[in-house]
C-alpha cells in the first residue's frame, strides 16, 4: 500500500512518470509535479486537473508534500530535488515507485529490447476482451483515451519493464513477457552477455508458479531457456490465433501472439481476446499514421531508434506500399548508441529509398564530438549508389520543407526516440 497522501513528481511530463502519477491519483493520492517544458503529456495531465508547473524551483515543494518521485533524466542539482533532500522527504526514482506499486498487485511485466510498448497495449486490449480489467501502464499514449494509464478494477497490473540500468529489477513480477533480447543501452551494459544476465536476474524474481512468455528459439534467449525451461510459454504457438491486424508489420503479429499467450494463463477462451485485437489501432508514435501533406504523400511517425527497429519499420511500410518510395527522416537518439551501433545504423537506414538525417538527440548525454549525424550521413553515402538521395538537415524547418515537397508516390516517416515528431507540427 502507498502510505503517502501528497506526492510531487519532478519530470512529470515523462511518459512513465505521468502514468504512475495518474495511477497514484486514481488510488487516492494528491498528485502534482513539474517539467521543463509543455508537451502533449503535460497538457493531458492539466486537463485532468493535475497541477503541473513549467518552472522547477524549490518553492514548488510545499509543506503539504510528503513524498517526491523523480526521473533520473534530471540533474542532481535540480532545485526541487535538492529541496526534497534538504527536508528529508522520502524520495524515489520512477522505477522505485513503480516497484512499490507492483508489490501490491499480480504484475505481468512486459520486457524486451523491442516491442514493449505495443505488446503492453495489446496485452491490455486482450485482457479487456476477456472481461478482465487490470491496471495498465504503457510507455506511450493510447489515442483512444489520450492517456498512458488505464485504471483497473482488480489486483492485476500490466506494465512495461525496461532493462536500462536494470531498472526492471525494481518490479515484483508474477509473470514475465520477453519480446526479444538485443544489443542496446551499451552506455550502461558492458556487452550483450551483460544484457542477457540482466534478463536472467529478472526471471529469477518470478514466483514458483510464474511464467515466462517468449520465443525460445531466439538465440539471445538461450540463457533463459536453459535455466527456466519449465516456466516458458512459447508465444509463437499463438501466431496462428492472431487475427488480421490494423497495425502493420510481421513484428506486430509476434507482439499480438505474446499478448494472447499472456492472457491464456487466465482463460481458455481466446475469442474475446482475438476480437479485441482486430480493433487495436496502435499507440502514439508507433508507426502512427499522421495524415497526408498537400501533395497527398502519406506521413507516418515512428519511435524506432535502434537498427533492428528501423529495419522492421521500413520492412512493414515496404510490405504495405510496395509501389511507393519509402522516405525516412531520422533523428538518432544518444551519442553513445549512434557511435556504438554506427555500422548497424548504416545498414538499416540504407534499406529506405531516401534518407534525411537530423542532429543527434542528446537526451541524458553530454555532446560527443567524435560522432554526429554528419558522420552517419557520410557513412551512408559511402555505400549508396550515387543517385540515392541521402542528406543531412540541420533543422526541423528544413525537414518540414522537404516533406512538403513529397507527393503521392512517397511514404514519409519521421523516426526516432527524441522530439522528431515535432517536425509534423510544421507541416
Amino acid at each position: 500500500m502507498i502510505e503517502y497522501d501528497n506526492i510531487y513528481f519532478i519530470g512529470i511530463g515523462g511518459v512513465g512518470m505521468s502514468a504512475i502519477a495518474r495511477m497514484l491519483r486514481s488510488r487516492g493520492a494528491v498528485v502534482s509535479g513539474s517539467d521543463a517544458s509543455a508537451s502533449l503529456v503535460t497538457e493531458g495531465l492539466q486537463e485532468e486537473n493535475i497541477k503541473v508547473s513549467l518552472t522547477q524551483v524549490a518553492e514548488n515543494i510545499g509543506d503539504e508534500i510528503d513524498c517526491v518521485v523523480y526521473t533520473t533524466a534530471i540533474p542532481k542539482e535540480n532545485p526541487e530535488l535538492v529541496e526534497a533532500h534538504r527536508r528529508g522527504l522520502p524520495v524515489y526514482t520512477y522505477a522505485q515507485m513503480l516497484g512499490i506499486l507492483s508489490k501490491d498487485l499480480d504484475t505481468i511485466a512486459i520486457s524486451g529490447a523491442h516491442g514493449k510498448t505495443t505488446t503492453t497495449a495489446m496485452t491490455s486490449v486482450v485482457f479487456h476482451g476477456v472481461g478482465k480489467k487490470p491496471h495498465v501502464i504503457i510507455g506511450s499514449l493510447l489515442p483512444s483515451i489520450k492517456s498512458n494509464y488505464i485504471k483497473g478494477e482488480e489486483d492485476l497490473l500490466i506494465t512495461e519493464a525496461c532493462e536500462y540500468n536494470r531498472t526492471f529489477l525494481n518490479l515484483s513480477p508474477k509473470h514475465l513477457v520477453i519480446t526479444n533480447i538485443d544489443e542496446d543501452h551499451l552506455d550502461y551494459f558492458k556487452d550483450l552477455n551483460d544484457i542477457k544476465n540482466a534478463f536472467v536476474e529478472m526471471a529469477e524474481k518470478l514466483p514458483e508458479d510464474g511464467k515466462i512468455i517468449c520465443d525460445p528459439s531466439l538465440e539471445n534467449l538461450a540463457p533463459i531457456v536453459e535455466k527456466f525451461a519449465d516456466k516458458i510459454i512459447d508465444y509463437t504457438k499463438f501466431i496462428s490465433e492472431v487475427p488480421k491486424l490494423k497495425v502493420l508489420g510481421k513484428h506486430n503479429i509476434s507482439n499480438a501472439a505474446a499478448a494472447l499467450a499472456a492472457v491464456s494463463i487466465y482463460t481458455d477462451n481466446l475469442e474475446g481476446a482475438k476480437n479485441s485485437l482486430k480493433e487495436f489501432a496502435g499507440t502514439w508514435r508507433r508507426l502512427e499514421v499522421r495524415g497526408v501533406n498537400h501533395k497527398d504523400a502519406i506521413i507516418y511517425d515512428d519511435y524506432a531508434h535502434h537498427p533492428d527497429e528501423i529495419r522492421a519499420t521500413i520492412a512493414s511500410l515496404r510490405e504495405e506500399f510496395d509501389d511507393k518510395k519509402i522516405v525516412v527522416f531520422f533523428q538518432p537518439h544518444l551519442y553513445s548508441r549512434t557511435k556504438l551501433l554506427l555500422d548497424k545504423f548504416v545498414k538499416a537506414l540504407h534499406e529506405a529509398d531516401e534518407i534525411y538525417l537530423l542532429p543527434i538527440y542528446a537526451a541524458r548525454e553530454p555532446e560527443d564530438p567524435t560522432i554526429s549525424s554528419e558522420i552517419l550521413t557520410q557513412k551512408l553515402k559511402e555505400i549508396a549508389q550515387k543517385d540515392k538521395k541521402i542528406e543531412y538537415l540541420d533543422s526541423f524547418g528544413s525537414a518540414a520543407n522537404k516533406i512538403n515537397e513529397k507527393d503521392a508516390e512517397n511514404i514519409v516517416v519521421t523516426m526516432g526516440a527524441g522530439d522528431v515528431y515535432k517536425i509534423l507540427d510544421l507541416i
